[in-house]
């Protein structure tokens, strides 16, 4: 078992602010994305960058972690996707 803090270790087996800031800027961006292929583009990044989420418990995260804000933003669009698609559906 490594000497250090676990805050420590973990700050040092992963870029966490690295992985923060981009996706604070990603959540920008969706926030920003008026058209639905800007969007779309938009929440592809989401998914590709929560693939890299080490989904670390939270005494193990900076503050104000935005993994779940992230993790509800593309929720927020699949459920929207899908009851404009059930929507169309019933036409």
């Amino acid at each position: 078992r490594p000497d250090e803090p676990d805050e420590d270790l973990a700050a040092r087996l992963w870029p966490l602010e690295a992985w923060a800031a981009t996706a604070r800027a990603l959540l920008a961006h969706v926030a920003r994305a008026g058209r639905p292929a800007d969007r779309f583009t938009a929440l592809a990044a989401v998914v590709r960058h929560l693939l890299a989420d080490p989904v670390l418990p939270a005494p193990l995260l900076p503050g104000h972690w935005p993994g779940p804000e992230l993790r509800a933003a593309y929720t927020g669009y699949q459920r929207e996707l899908t009851e404009e698609m059930l929507g169309h559906a019933g036409r």
